[in-house]
């Protein structure tokens, strides 16, 4: 196929396109040129032509394109300390599932992987073959989108070629990728005017941070932007972090770190889920614990926010429930930045990340089905 074939399925896949009009006009070819385009995309099975709905005009109902249905499956995995979701969907999207697995991360990466292998084969029974995985994972990842470098809460992984042993199981190209980021990828597609600068937070067991800016995901020259959790915070506990270090944000303000305090100051919550509920019922010293977390939170990404000026600042994660928390960190960020920088900025939360996820992870395994899977053999005969 042509470099111009390639880029016509390109612009159809990612939604940036969706009728010969809009490929001629991005593209700068001839109208005729592009319907030509599209035609042998649409001969090869790789593109269909449907009518759009609503009013037709001057007496024509307009035509949208999309993949053609059919071309396979994609999936994600959303990795967490104990369970895992996995999502599967029609490469064209429309038909998703999912499933929650219970697992033990510190189990290492081939018997986690191993662990996740009948979930996904019992969502894709009756589907078309798997052609691309993205997993998702709570710890950092490195640029080639294959291993999880230092990660806090994932002991055995550090350095493991998670891709390749994905990819030896399930025979398909794999992303691996910063659960952080996926959020941030999904919820970006997800708003109305997905190109704006967006700063999404995880605080859950651990804490993570993923950027959109200019609409892209930024991930640094090493896959490390966003690694707020290793920021020391200035007059925090001095607890010692895994990193070497002591007083760091995710050993002083996680949701595994909140937990600890409290289980030390006699309380009885054993996750951040229930040190949650027993601010919600109103225990002091679960609210106190949330208070200071989020005021110390909001004063590292104070310093996010007047380096970035993003337009949203979305925190995520169960903490990102608490009235306590979110509110300290709003006004930690809002007291530390000048009121220039935070003119425009909106602050808000969204506890249920699940689609989000399911949203960027199946993105992202798409593009490698088109890129590096069977699909971009089919692309380029």
């Amino acid at each position: 196929m042509s470099r111009h074939g390639r880029d016509v399925l390109e612009l159809v896949r990612t939604g940036a396109a969706a009728s010969r009009a809009d490929i001629a006009r991005i593209t700068g070819m001839s109208p005729s040129t592009a319907s030509t385009r599209v035609d042998g995309l649409i001969r090869r099975g790789l593109l269909v032509e449907h009518e759009a709905a609503g009013e037709a005009r001057a007496g024509r109902r307009p035509r949208r394109l999309a993949l053609a249905p059919g071309l396979g499956s994609v999936a994600c995995i959303d990795l967490g300390v104990s369970r895992a979701v996995v999502h599967v969907d029609d490469i064209a999207g429309g038909h998703r599932a999912e499933l929650d697995a219970d697992l033990d991360v510190a189990t290492g990466p081939e018997a986690v992987l191993e662990r996740l292998r009948e979930p996904l084969e019992e969502l894709l029974a009756g589907r078309p073959a798997l052609q691309a995985l993205c997993l998702g994972v709570p710890g950092p990842v490195g640029a080639g989108r294959d291993r999880v470098v230092a990660p806090a809460r994932m002991p055995g992984w550090n350095g493991s070629d998670v891709a390749g042993l994905a990819q030896k199981l399930f025979d398909v190209p794999v992303v691996v990728e910063n659960d952080a980021n996926l959020i941030a990828l999904g919820e970006n597609d997800r708003r109305a005017e997905p190109h704006g600068d967006l700063v999404v937070v995880t605080v859950d067991a651990g804490i993570g941070c993923g950027f959109i800016v200019g609409g892209r995901l930024y991930r640094g020259a090493d896959g490390m932007a966003g690694d707020i959790s290793h920021t020391v915070v200035p007059g925090g506990p001095d607890v010692p972090c895994s990193c070497g270090r002591s007083g760091c944000l995710d050993v002083v303000a996680s949701g595994s770190a909140l937990v600890a305090e409290l289980r030390r100051s006699g309380g009885t919550a054993s996750t951040p889920d229930e040190l949650v509920a027993l601010a919600h019922d109103g225990d002091p010293l679960a609210t106190r614990l949330l208070r200071e977390a989020g005021q110390r939170v909001g004063n590292v990404l104070a310093t996010v926010v007047s380096f970035l000026n993003p337009t949203d600042l979305v925190l995520t994660g169960p903490l990102a429930d608490a009235p306590a928390f979110l509110s300290a960190v709003r006004s930690s960020v809002y007291d530390a930045c000048l009121p220039a920088t935070t003119a425009s900025l909106e602050v808000s939360s969204i506890p249920d990340t699940a689609a989000a996820t399911a949203h960027g992870g199946l993105a992202l395994a798409g593009a490698a089905a088109f890129e590096r899977g069977a699909i971009a053999d089919q692309v380029g005969r």
